[in-house]
């Protein structure tokens, strides 16, 4: 039975087109996974089937009624979600934490009645978390936490659970423990998340839904639409499939292509830091591209991930700001460079020379600006000269939201 028809779905972060003509059933009874690279609009999807943004065009039905005529009331007595990010801002006990779960339906001043206290009391059991409600939130392990979320979410009694990304930052026993609850809870309600992990959507999954390039690529069991080529097409990488050594289903196994004989003599200097620049670096040297990488501080996970690589690394020690030494030596690399990839990264006082370097940098070669959430806000940490620095980058650069995208840009323009 379908629950929740999506139809014609559209939708822009100021001119940058995020999804275009989404067309997707979700049916009661069943897990559906959402899959894509990073800046495929997973999250923007889920939220426009939440009902907390409203689509350029087309519609969102809950059983035929459209959810833009809904109150949030009404809405959140249909749909609970739980974002990525479980941190609260309070400390009390769990059983308190998932007694909020309860807010649609008391009135103002209204007091928990026997009924609040079964739900809460349910949603405790069904997520194995009874032996908790007297903890404090501070005191629950990641896994215990994100257990603790969806049962305030179940608190809510809604016939659809959303979740982004719900075994992001968990280890492997606790990412296999949630998604087993799901597909336990899709019994009773349909469950819809984005899923970061192909092997999981495949092991959990009754369908899976596959975002590329603001585009709905395939919808259907994952047996169907994740194939290898389609794997190759939307995330870049080579994958084969056996099965699994449980008898579980099958199991991918993943490969970068074979580097492109017509990008060795092509030098790319790639500007992150933090961590955000990992799967770039990845991606461009495996692909044959002379990557070079910095200023990035002694200790940090790019840095890791470059020397692993073999590029050229510029580089400052831990904690320190980078200087007019350290930006002389980037700009000897740069001008050797056929093209400049920034990964939007927070800046503060100590990298935000690297920011104001691209922006200098871009009225002489070609500069790309990788922002995979299509946007550059909360970025800012060095009191308002991030955004401004960004600001003026981004008129300046090649603006791309997607690995894909990425990766396409910059091959027409050191061609």
């Amino acid at each position: 039975m379908t629950i929740l028809m999506a139809g014609d779905l559209t939708f822009s972060y100021g001119r940058k087109p995020v999804l275009e003509g989404i067309d997707l059933e979700c049916r009661r009874g069943e897990v559906l996974g959402i899959l894509g690279q990073n800046g495929s609009g997973k999250t923007t999807l889920l939220r426009l089937l939440a009902g907390y943004l409203k689509p350029e065009r087309g519609s969102v039905l809950y059983r035929g009624t459209d959810i833009s005529a809904m109150s949030s009331s009404d809405l959140a007595r249909i749909r609970a979600v739980v974002g990525q990010s479980a941190g609260v801002n309070f400390d009390f006990p769990v059983a308190d934490f998932v007694m909020l779960g309860r807010t649609p339906y008391l009135s103002r001043f209204g007091r928990e009645s026997a009924h609040d206290f079964r739900m809460v009391e349910q949603a405790l059991d069904l997520t194995d978390t009874g032996h908790l409600q007297d903890r404090l939130i501070s005191r629950l392990s990641g896994g215990e936490l994100q257990r603790v979320t969806i049962a305030r979410a179940l608190a809510q009694e809604p016939e659809i659970l959303m979740l982004d990304e719900p075994t992001s930052h968990l280890d492997v026993r606790h990412q296999l423990e949630i998604m087993d609850l799901l597909g336990k809870l899709s019994r009773s309600m349909t469950v819809i998340t984005i899923v970061h992990d192909l092997n999981s959507a495949f092991r959990h999954c009754g369908r899976v839904a596959l975002l590329h390039r603001t585009h709905l690529h395939s919808c259907g069991p994952p047996e169907e639409v994740l194939t290898p080529e389609a794997i190759r097409e939307v995330f870049s990488v080579r994958a084969s499939r056996a099965e699994g050594p449980d008898g579980g289903g099958p199991l991918l196994s993943f490969s970068l292509p074979p580097p492109d004989p017509d990008r060795r003599d092509v030098r790319v200097h790639v500007i992150s830091g933090g961590g955000y620049g990992r799967t770039v670096l990845h991606a461009l040297a495996g692909r044959g591209y002379q990557v070079s990488a910095g200023v990035l501080n002694e200790g940090d996970l790019d840095l890791d991930v470059a020397q692993y690589l073999g590029c050229r690394v510029i580089t400052a020690p831990p904690f320190s700001r980078i200087g007019e030494n350290e930006r002389r030596r980037m700009e000897e690399v740069a001008r050797e460079a056929d093209a400049i990839v920034v990964v939007a990264m927070p800046v503060g006082e100590g990298n935000i020379e690297n920011i104001r370097f691209a922006r200098d940098m871009a009225a002489g070669v070609p500069v790309i600006l990788y922002a995979p959430s299509c946007t550059l806000s909360g970025l800012d940490y060095a009191g308002g000269e991030g955004d401004a620095v960004y600001g003026a980058l981004r008129q300046r650069a090649i603006l791309t939201c997607s690995l894909g995208e990425l990766i396409d840009r910059l091959a027409a323009v050191t061609t």
